[in-house]
């Protein structure tokens, strides 16, 4: 019989006895693929480029210009003297040309802001940092508590799952002293409940268990369970 015990401890197992939940920071570096940590990075690094613009804007007030021409350039004369009768001449010549010229324009308003403007985007590339960072240490608080959770819940699950082997044994044997005629039936129908409620209390853990790692798979993006 304690040899059935055992068999039927690892049966009842099977799914759970072989999880092994990652170390601790593996699953902080994995949670850097959730969305919320993305697009906290995301806002980050658009604030960053802001910064990049502001600190250029001065080549605003500067300018260039320039254009280039090239074609035929006809020209058209007539002559004529008092002993020569008018005629017309007609003349063609390839030409190029071009122009080239800067200006400046500096409005005195935006150059005297130019200096403020890149502190406060300095101020909110760091603002969007923080924000990062919180939202991270949000993610690891709430890993944390899954994984403790969920270490806890193994334990008890392994508990429970040893009263069940039992609780299914001694109901076994039972059954056989009231077929012998041991006992009475009001006592098989003692031991029918402590297995029914041993096997509510061990479902109960499987489900929270199985609940708490999957909500552990979904904020670290880490695999957990094995399909």
């Amino acid at each position: 019989m304690a040899q059935e015990a055992n068999n039927d401890a690892n049966l009842l197992d099977d799914n759970f006895s072989n999880i092994l939940l990652p170390p601790l920071d593996v699953l902080f570096e994995n949670a850097k693929n959730s969305p919320v940590y993305e697009m906290a990075d995301v806002k980050a690094a658009i604030e960053r480029k802001l910064l990049a613009k502001e600190k250029r804007s001065v080549l605003g007030f500067f300018s260039l210009r320039g254009s280039y021409q090239y074609g035929m350039f006809g020209n058209e004369s007539t002559y004529t003297d008092v002993a020569i009768a008018p005629y017309l001449t007609y003349s063609t010549q390839a030409q190029n040309g071009y122009t080239v010229g800067a200006g400046v324009n500096i409005p005195l308003d935006q150059l005297f802001d130019l200096k403020a403007r890149v502190t406060r985007q300095k101020l909110s590339v760091k603002s969007a940092e923080l924000e990062r960072e919180i939202k991270y240490d949000e993610i690891k608080k709430n890993i944390i508590e899954m994984y403790a959770m969920a270490t806890s819940q193994l334990k008890v699950l392994q508990l429970r799952s040893e009263n069940l082997v039992l609780s299914n044994l001694q109901y076994e044997i039972s059954e056989k002293n009231f077929a012998n005629g041991t006992i009475e039936s009001n006592e098989l129908a003692d031991y029918k409940e402590r297995q029914s409620q041993a096997r509510e209390a061990y479902e109960n853990s499987k489900f929270e268990l199985t609940k708490s790692l999957m909500i552990l798979e979904v904020i670290a993006r880490t695999p957990i369970i094995k399909k």
